[in-house]
């Protein structure tokens, strides 16, 4: 009964149908605006230029040289010159899944359906933040790329996230062929103590930071992204991940911007000057280039030492005891000299000082930590003192500080900290004595992040320097540098 029931309903379906007027669907009309929008590619196949010399993965080929190649779960960001989203998207993200590296890859969008139609300009790493991308300056399409101020070196290759890569294809086409953003500078060392290192020029060039990419099928040009403020890129940091010694003999890799220098290229390990090489050979430092250091050596004496302390990271990773004050105290730092305080760099422990004025009541630098501004070391009060490191054989000379907000409150947000650099401590309305180049300079209220550089002269060696802060502020990194007396 239950099949016959279905064989009638069937048949007085087609019955009805017979007699029933056939309706259309509506009509759907696309807007003028939106024509185009709907048909962009779901993938794109991304390959590199010819003889391509830095990332994604760089290894060898089969001649044996330096040779660019794409991994399992590299991502790239892809934008359409059609998005109606542009002012604000950061870009589609599009994945790769390979079985072993590879030189050409299929990058699959990481969401439903594709992307709008158009022109389009792709990066490599994938980028979170805003977009950086104008397709109105034709024939160029312009990309903002980041080349960081801090690089992890991983042996015989280069860090992943350093090495920015730009890419564009037509309309119709889902072809990307990465051009390389970066230049490469690569170097052994021949001792087995290094830790670290940096790269640095003088503060009117920039090595690292963000510029433009313009790309377009044959041309790459690199155009400087103006900055506010006192913030510098003259200079790149590196060491290995877990801070372990780097292996003598390894070669390693350091992502530099394209640029053309103005002053001396400087190479420092463990804070030390190990090789300066002349403005003339490094005059002009192009993009998919590799320029090799040599085999760095720590001389018997360094000409100078640059030594980098930051602390915006928590004191118990530099601080074996995490012996620093974490919040206003009640015993005074002004007695015998001030309060000494350990801070483990490169293998050595240096000395920094903790010192109120004359005669204060109560202990007002402190190795601070908030959830809004993180770590750094606050001036609590007016007329308080930070005793940089004194080291044997070297004077100081320089002396860049970083400043931090204070903290939220409304006041602290419209106070100009003013700080100055000084030879003694003095008693509470006193003036010390300021050293030549340290007079005080007034930073910016409520600022973060903002580099302010004394040039100090007239320096002695074997001698202990303040940052005296007349008016209280914050400091996220102190930069150091020392010359043999």
């Amino acid at each position: 009964m239950k099949k016959s029931f279905v064989l009638l309903s069937a048949a007085a379906a087609l019955v009805m149908a017979a007699c029933t007027p056939e309706i259309l669907p509506e009509e759907t009309v696309v807007p003028e605006e939106k024509i185009g929008l709907l048909s962009g590619p779901a993938s794109f196949t991304a390959s590199f230029e010819a003889d391509p010399a830095t990332r994604a993965v760089l290894g060898l080929n089969g001649d044996g040289k330096p040779q660019t190649f794409w991994e399992n779960g590299d991502a790239i960001s892809v934008y359409s010159s059609n998005d109606t989203d542009l002012s604000s998207a950061a870009g589609h993200k599009f994945t790769t899944t390979l079985s072993a590296n590879s030189l050409e890859a299929t990058f699959e969008w990481d969401n439903e359906g594709s992307i709008p139609s158009g022109n389009y300009l792709a990066t490599y790493p994938n980028r979170t933040a805003g977009r950086g991308v104008n397709f109105s300056v034709s024939p160029y399409r312009v990309a903002a790329v980041d080349i960081p101020k801090s690089q992890t070196l991983v042996a015989g290759t280069v860090d992943r996230k350093a090495c920015p890569m730009v890419a564009h294809a037509s309309e119709g086409s889902n072809n990307l062929e990465f051009k390389n953003a970066a230049a490469l500078l690569k170097f052994r060392v021949s001792e087995s103590n290094i830790v670290a290192g940096r790269i640095a020029v003088d503060a009117a060039d920039a090595i690292s930071g963000r510029f433009r990419a313009d790309v377009d099928v044959t041309t790459f040009i690199p155009t400087l992204v103006t900055y506010t403020g006192q913030t510098y890129y003259n200079y790149i940091d590196f060491s290995l991940n877990d801070n372990t010694a780097l292996a003598s003999g390894t070669d390693y890799y350091v992502a530099i911007r394209p640029t053309e220098l103005t002053s001396d290229l400087k190479v420092y390990l463990n804070g030390n000057l190990v090789k300066v090489i002349n403005k003339s050979q490094f005059s002009e430092i192009k993009r998919n280039k590799i320029y090799n250091l040599g085999t760095l050596t720590t001389p018997a004496t360094p000409l100078e030492k640059v030594l980098f302390f930051d602390f915006t990271v928590d004191q118990s990773s530099v601080d074996p005891n995490s012996s620093w004050p974490t919040a206003k105290g009640t015993a005074a730092t002004n007695q015998a000299g001030g309060l000494l305080r350990p801070y483990n760099l490169y293998g050595v422990q240096y000395q920094f000082t903790l010192a109120d004025c004359s005669g204060a009541s109560g202990q007002q630098i402190f190795w601070s930590h908030t959830n809004t501004y993180g770590h750094r070391i606050v001036f609590n009060a007016a007329e308080r003192y930070f005793g940089t490191p004194a080291i044997e054989g070297y004077k100081l000379v320089n002396i860049t500080a970083t400043s931090s907000r204070l903290d939220n409150t409304t006041a602290s947000e419209t106070l100009e900290p003013k700080i100055g650099i000084v030879s003694n401590i003095v008693a509470s309305k006193e003036t010390p004595t300021y050293v030549s180049g340290g007079d005080l300079q007034t930073w910016a209220a409520g600022n973060n992040h903002e580099a302010y550089n004394y040039a100090l002269s007239g320096t002695e060696g074997n001698t202990v320097y303040y940052l005296y802060a007349k008016v209280k502020g914050a400091v996220q990194t102190l930069t150091l540098t020392y010359i043999p007396i």
